[in-house]
């Protein structure tokens, strides 16, 4: 069976009123009737209710003013409209005030209560036997009487005091009962909307952390292509020096063959040709050696990157670590507003458990039982909520481990890249000086040739 949904009645009537409550009462749900719009107002600011059932029109204030100060108070709330006939701006304001569904009940009862079924419970059906217009006219009289009934007979010990006592007893832990029921919803509705505040939190920092990777890589990207453009640019440079000597060099040969020179000063020629050609070597090999400094920055950025993703990744782990305390600290507040009414139900219990002469002591209340039934579930919950929260402790844990792992051989492969740079820069300044020897003879005999020496 469903658990029992709450109904707000406001009826200016008092027999149409009366009449609506035993049937609603009948098909299982709670119901608060009122005569006048403001005590249906305090009704609702004091408890939560699923539906309400409007009469139009209301004593002493307007049926739509009502309907949307109810509104307000509880938007959620489905509200139905008993008119005595359908008008068209009647229509147009309950589409406008959202109200649920308009009806015109005429005097029978029934398609109201089989609306308020249908909102209420989907799917259900009633029952084979339904409750006659001739037993509502008894039970009407039978409830009259007994409120007509002499004072003096309520005073008295007889029976009808302890009926009255059985009453105020049902009452009052109904009452108890639709206390602790709205406390339980005000409870879901809070943790309903933490967690969606909590899931748009972290969607916000997903798509900053995002946002961020990609600009590291864009920053990276063009710091590459620059280190690549400056690279092409400083071979261009040194391309067009040797190639505007080398045309130099080859004019002044050209032009010492037509003046007829001695061969001597041939052969100094060709030697500084060779020594030319020597030249462009050791510059190719230097441009190599740039080459090979270009792709070690390359890794050497490409490892950086590496870092600030790692870096990156640890700040991640720790908002984590951090939201996850947060939600620590809420569900140590909700298991201690658990503990707070699991106490306040005890104490409950304790004090209807005072043995009674109206009623048997080793009884227990349905409506303890089913108080007990509740909190038992929401402890169940909470330790779900804490299982949960130790593995997400727990895969945090395997993160940060694999992050550090990663960041060490990082910093391993850095290390590494370091060495092998510095062991490129000393090559690159032993080849500054000529190394090949088949130019320094043609050299030395040029300039024994000039300066008359031998050697």
């Amino acid at each position: 069976m469903n658990s029992m949904k709450k109904v707000l009645l406001v009826h200016g009537d008092q027999t149409a009123g009366r009449t609506l409550t035993l049937l609603l009462a009948g098909a299982g749900h709670y119901v608060r009737c009122c005569a006048r719009p403001e005590a249906a107002i305090e009704a609702a600011q004091a408890e939560w209710f699923d539906l309400s059932l409007v009469a139009d029109p209301l004593p002493e204030m307007s049926t739509f003013s009502f309907i949307e100060a109810l509104k307000k108070l509880q938007p959620s709330m489905a509200v139905l409209l008993l008119v005595n006939q359908l008008e068209l701006p009647s229509m147009i304001k309950s589409i406008r005030f959202a109200v649920t569904d308009v009806l015109v009940p005429g005097g029978d009862w029934t398609p109201v209560l089989q609306r308020v079924n249908g909102i209420l419970r989907p799917g259900w059906t009633a029952p084979a036997g339904e409750v006659t217009a001739e037993e509502l006219a008894a039970v009407e009289a039978i409830l009259t009487g007994i409120n007509e009934a002499p004072a003096s007979t309520a005073s008295s010990g007889g029976p009808g005091g302890g009926v009255r006592d059985r009453r105020e007893e049902l009452v009052r832990l109904s009452r108890e009962r639709d206390n602790f029921k709205g406390l339980a919803e005000r409870l879901a509705q809070e943790k309903t909307a933490l967690e969606a505040e909590l899931k748009a939190q972290l969607e916000r920092q997903a798509d900053a952390v995002r946002q961020r990777a990609e600009l590291m890589e864009l920053r990276s990207e063009r710091e590459i292509v620059a280190a690549a453009q400056a690279a092409v640019d400083e071979k261009a440079r040194a391309l067009v020096t040797a190639r505007e000597a080398l045309v130099q060099e080859r004019a002044a040969l050209s032009t010492e063959r037509e003046l007829g020179r001695p061969e001597n000063e041939v052969q100094r020629l060709k030697t500084a040709e060779a020594l030319s050609d020597e030249r462009e070597t050791l510059k190719g090999r230097s441009a190599d050696v740039r080459a090979e400094e270009v792709r070690l920055r390359e890794e050497a950025v490409q490892v950086r990157q590496g870092q600030v993703r790692l870096e990156m990744d640890r700040r991640q782990l720790q908002e984590d670590i951090d939201l996850l305390r947060e939600q620590e600290a809420n569900l140590r507040a909700y298991e201690q507003r658990l503990r707070t009414m699991g106490e306040e139900a005890e104490a409950n219990r304790v004090h209807c458990a005072v043995p009674r002469p109206s009623r048997d002591p080793f009884q227990r209340d349905d409506t303890m039982k089913t108080a007990w039934t509740r909190l038992d579930r929401a402890m169940d919950m909470l330790e779900a909520e804490r299982r949960s929260f130790s593995n997400e402790k727990m895969l945090l844990k395997e993160e940060s481990a694999r992050v550090k792992s990663q960041e060490e051989a990082l910093q391993a492969k850095a290390q590494a890249l370091e060495e092998r740079e510095a062991q490129m820069m000393r090559p690159a300044v032993d080849l500054e000086p000529p190394r090949p020897t088949f130019s320094h003879t043609p050299l030395r005999a040029a300039k024994a040739m000039f300066t008359g020496t031998k050697k």
